[in-house]
């Protein structure tokens, strides 16, 4: 691991972001450069998102929105969207700039197909990691014909064998959870920067979010109903049960953490049962990281083990971990939460 990774202020900044999370890890460590007129922000995330990550970080003056479904099976064969892609990427580069890509998905057609039109060499592109993404080894499949839908598209890239964090082109990694998880490779620079993520997730809580109660907690939901892991009046009861917990439990004022996958569908059940909706799509750490909150209830997602890293937990005197149906390694998680809380004292209820 090294100290630290220089980015090149002669190079054109190109950040691909697809959430206010990615965005934040991004913002913890170039903040500086976020401003500057040869900064240039590609948003994947809805528009609405991206008017609310301005009210937490200046974003840079130049962006653009791909409203786009960037998922390989679509865009494999829609010849209009990446034809578009490609017109983005040719208005804010020439062939003479060196381009740095800072990206939390360095994976897949829309990241090659970025990767190719900026001609970013393999040494500038730049990966954040936003969660524990970095610990999973995954094999890119069906290699080759994916390198046959590339060269339709006019771009040559056959694809690596492994993908994401473990992908051997790239060595330049940002990781704020334990570093040791990404897979050996020589030469490889590897910086934790869970110190600067969570100095500036503490320190736009502080000032963006206002929760007075002490006794306060913050409900995350999941997206098991669009995923139809369960139907809508099996959710309900569940999220509820967790509701009435907290309640039980002493937690006055209880704040909404929806999933970003989440629709509206159940937006009306949350207010009739009373949770908080003003901070729902703030990610669930600067919502754990407020010195306010006391109670977290989670459907064993990874805020809880974030959280842990980043130091956020030591006000946090009690945890519900609710299972939703059909939750892979739900036994392995609840041991995994069980012992990040056992360093804090933490009661822990399992629903």
């Amino acid at each position: 691991m090294v100290n630290h990774i220089d980015l090149d202020r002669q190079a054109r900044l190109v950040l691909d972001a697809r959430s206010i999370t990615q965005l934040l890890y991004m913002h913890s460590v170039i903040g500086d450069r976020l401003s500057e007129k040869n900064t240039i922000l590609l948003w994947k995330g809805r528009k609405s998102d991206l008017l609310l990550a301005s009210q937490l970080i200046d974003l840079p003056k130049n962006y653009y929105i791909l409203d786009i479904d960037s998922k390989d099976k679509a865009l494999m064969l829609n010849f209009k969207t990446v034809r578009k892609i490609k017109n983005i990427c040719k208005s804010i580069t020439t062939s003479f700039d060196k381009n740095q890509l800072c990206t939390s998905y360095a994976s897949g057609m829309y990241f090659e197909l970025l990767k190719s039109s900026l001609s970013v060499k393999d040494d500038d592109v730049i990966q954040f990691d936003d969660g524990l993404i970095n610990k999973l080894i995954v094999v890119n499949r069906y290699r080759f014909f994916r390198f046959i839908i590339y060269l339709l598209h006019g771009f040559f890239c056959f694809p690596p064998r492994y993908r994401l964090f473990s992908d051997k082109r790239f060595k330049r990694i940002y990781t704020s959870i334990n570093p040791d998880n990404i897979i050996s490779i020589e030469n490889k620079q590897v910086v934790d920067i869970s110190e600067q993520v969570s100095k500036n997730f503490y320190q736009i809580s502080l000032e963006r979010i206002n929760i007075e109660s002490s006794k306060s907690a913050i409900l995350m939901t999941t997206h098991s109903v669009e995923s139809e892991r369960m139907s809508k009046s099996e959710y309900h009861k569940l999220i509820k049960d967790v509701y009435l917990k907290l309640i039980e439990l002493g937690a006055k004022d209880i704040y909404l953490s929806k999933h970003p996958s989440e629709k509206n569908s159940n937006d009306n059940f949350y207010n009739k049962i009373g949770l908080i909706a003003s901070y729902q799509d703030y990610p669930s750490e600067l919502l754990v990281a407020n010195n306010n909150i006391t109670y977290i209830a989670n459907p064993i997602n990874s805020t809880i083990m974030m959280s842990d890293y980043f130091q956020h937990l030591n006000k946090i005197d009690t945890v519900i971990s609710y299972l939703p149906m059909n939750t892979p390694y739900k036994n392995e998680k609840v041991k995994m939460i069980d012992r990040v809380l056992l360093k804090y004292s933490a009661e822990h209820y399992v629903l």
